[in-house]
């Protein structure tokens, strides 16, 4: 039986797995573990009451997998000095990495875009005014201090993401964009935003695209300064490039009714160039099309509307078909056929994707 109060949580936190067909999705101090099979989900199992070593159960404010999707590493809020490993295999937390007592940890990334499919060690943490290795191969405090770049001046830096080769990309709460080649030297090019604090950041694993989120809008960002130049490795100067700013139409957001508050945004992932952009705002799902924004097509956008709120989403790994969606209660897995053009009909509340109808929606708890 689950605990009554693990039954009254909602889903929360997904990681979508690169090496192997698996998903894994936080609920309260829970996690379930869910197989892509085919083009659907398939419960396996849930991994209960996360627990820190002196025994205080936590809901994590961040998953990330790691070491070939064998571990799985976790944020707890109420410290946020400390990186807790899980083994996979084990069902269980065997690690607690002290990064440093001066270093509080507001965001982890991987070395690189697809690092977790190795067995890389070490990962980045990202705080207020500074970025930093953690290796937890270091004995005592973790954080390495000859790869970090601290600034006095507290930046709000909110996100970050890593291109294939490990240039870096950090957001802040300032709407600035800062592109780094390397953890230990100066940002090579500053982009400045609208103003807006920026919510999430994603990379192409070329380097040559950036989708930001603001709370209304994404903007997808060019680093190509010229031929096989890019802004990670040779500062843009003056002349910044004029980012494309996504959106949704006005009188479709006046349909749904409620105000746009999207969740951080994604590039497909995988092998090819990525093609599309997936995020989500209440109850509907939206991809834009990669060519055709290229195109100037920005308001030529997919999406699908579900009954309740969606917690997050992401493509499965290796192809843009089908997209992972955590709704505070269940988990499924929709092909992206299904979404289509908006409608009124659809934005509405006409015809929502049934949730109780549908034999790939897993229902929770778990």
């Amino acid at each position: 039986k689950i605990a009554s109060k693990v039954a009254s949580e909602k889903n929360a936190q997904l990681a979508v797995g690169y090496k192997y067909d698996r998903s894994f999705v936080s609920r309260g101090p829970t996690i379930g573990v869910f197989k892509h099979n085919d083009d659907k989900l398939q419960f396996c199992t849930n991994i209960e009451s996360l627990k820190t070593s002196n025994g205080k159960s936590f809901t994590p404010s961040k998953m990330m997998l790691h070491e070939e999707d064998s571990s799985l590493l976790l944020m707890n809020p109420d410290d946020r000095h400390k990186i807790f490993k899980m083994d996979l295999e084990r069902g269980s937390i065997v690690e607690e990495w002290n990064v440093h007592p001066d270093a509080e940890v507001k965001d982890i990334i991987p070395d690189s875009k697809y690092a977790q499919m190795t067995g890389t060690k070490t990962l980045i943490g990202i705080n207020d005014n500074s970025l930093f290795r953690i290796d937890p191969r270091l004995a005592g405090h973790k954080r390495v201090d000859s790869e970090m770049k601290q600034y006095v001046v507290k930046n709000q830096f909110t996100r970050g993401a890593t291109t294939g080769k490990g240039e870096l990309a950090v957001a802040s709460a300032k709407g600035e964009i800062r592109l780094f080649d390397k953890l230990d030297k100066r940002a090579k090019t500053l982009l400045p935003g609208f103003g807006d604090p920026i919510i999430g950041i994603d990379v192409t694993e070329s380097g040559r695209l950036i989708v930001a989120t603001c709370k209304n809008y994404l903007l997808l960002i060019s680093t190509e300064i010229e031929k096989d130049v890019l802004g990670f490795n040779k500062s843009m100067g003056a002349e910044k490039p004029i980012p494309k700013r996504l959106q949704l139409k006005p009188e479709h957001v006046a349909y749904m009714g409620s105000s746009v508050s999207f969740t951080p945004a994604r590039f497909s992932t995988g092998s090819s160039e990525e093609r599309s952009i997936i995020t989500s705002t209440g109850p509907y799902v939206i991809t834009w099309n990669l060519r055709r924004v290229k195109q100037g097509k920005l308001f030529d956008y997919q999406i699908k509307r579900y009954e309740d709120t969606v917690v997050a989403d992401n493509f499965r790994f290796g192809q843009d078909r089908n997209i992972v969606v955590t709704l505070p209660d269940h988990v499924t897995m929709i092909s992206k056929k299904s979404l289509s053009a908006p409608s009124p009909s659809i934005l509405s509340g006409g015809s929502p994707h049934k949730s109780s109808r549908h034999s790939d929606i897993v229902h929770a708890p778990y």
